[in-house]
């Protein structure tokens, strides 16, 4: 009874924190405020919310130095090339791009500007984005690195026609021009679009971002993804189920949710040791899954018909109830398993 409350807790603190970092109520007493937040909502989330305002004031920066009015498909690539020409390349917290409609694309960097532009730092209008004088302000708070690399890329591209700008990043990163519907500036030599050979394949979702876990899996060649958490929820951006399906749908992966192949959340509730991770995932195979033989057959079809990977969130296979389930799907299968 204490731990629905206390949930709904954190996550009400979480967004209060986020609502204060971007009214700016925090910008002269976030040192004082930050611990006590900490308390409340954990370190981790602190820290998470600490790298998308940085995030989010790198892409004001952007806009700030461009001047004028930027159109989308521009500050796309602009961020893009701040991660692959500058030190954000080994930043792993900042966006991370995979192969759209017109190249380098991520769902993450268009989510925050959205955000930006809701509470009135970035102007949209039909010709593009303008940052707002609340935004010049707030694009001044970023550190002296950014702003040099900010710079750097502005002066070298900021002028440049968009479409010359395009066949410029699609020539020197043909990987994501791959699916760019402007043919008349796609290279004529391509990467080849993968197609992952039979395997069961499994992979997690933490300490990756949804744009950089969709390209890991275009690059192999997956086809689908088989959610097989019983509870698909999540406070990072893309991987509660709803949003998971749609930006997979996006670029042409499939989706499947396998519910009732999780362990439920009363079972790990109380689970907190690596030891009794392995007694639960060993129940887990002993006993659940033999009761499950109508889902394993449906979803041992699915993984012959096309590639596709078996998700959850934990990093490790060995630390998810998804390696046993790998395990029967090879015995029913006969294909070996691919942890990606």
């Amino acid at each position: 009874m204490i731990a629905v409350p206390f949930f709904r807790h954190k996550i009400n603190a979480a967004v209060l924190y986020l609502s204060l970092l971007n009214l700016r109520i925090l910008s002269d007493v976030r040192s004082e405020a930050t611990p006590v937040l900490t308390r409340v909502i954990g370190p981790q989330l602190i820290s998470s919310c600490q790298d998308m305002l940085k995030r989010q004031r790198t892409i004001l920066s952007l806009l700030a130095t461009a001047g004028g009015v930027v159109s989308a498909t521009e500050i796309q690539k602009y961020a893009f090339l701040l991660r692959q020409e500058t030190f954000f390349r080994n930043e792993p917290t900042f966006y991370e791009f995979l192969p759209y409609r017109f190249g380098p694309y991520s769902f993450a960097a268009q989510r925050e500007i959205e955000t930006l532009t809701a509470y009135g730092y970035i102007d949209r209008s039909a010709t593009g984005l303008a940052i707002t004088d609340l935004g010049r302000t707030e694009a001044k708070q970023v550190d002296g690195d950014t702003a040099r690399a900010v710079l750097a890329i502005s002066s070298k591209y900021g002028k440049v026609p968009l479409r010359s700008l395009l066949r410029d990043v699609y020539s020197r990163y043909s990987w994501y021009a791959l699916n760019s519907e402007l043919r008349d500036l796609v290279p004529t030599k391509l990467p080849e679009a993968n197609v992952a050979p039979p395997a069961i394949y499994t992979i997690g979702y933490e300490e990756r971002s949804v744009d950089g876990f969709l390209d890991k899996l275009i690059r192999a060649g997956v086809r689908r993804i088989v959610d097989v958490r019983a509870n698909p929820i999540s406070r990072k951006y893309g991987f509660a189920k709803r949003s998971l399906e749609g930006l997979a749908s996006k670029v042409n992966i499939a989706y499947s949710h396998f519910q009732q192949l999780g362990i439920s959340s009363e079972k790990r509730k109380e689970v907190h040791s690596a030891a009794e991770f392995r007694k639960l995932f060993s129940y887990y195979e002993r006993e659940i899954l033999p009761q499950k033989a109508g889902e394993l057959a449906k979803l041992a079809q699915l993984m012959k018909a096309a590639p596709s990977v078996l998700v959850c969130m934990e990093k490790e296979a060995v630390d998810c109830h998804r390696s046993r389930l790998a395990v029967q799907l090879a015995k029913l299968t006969g294909m070996e398993t691919v942890h990606l």
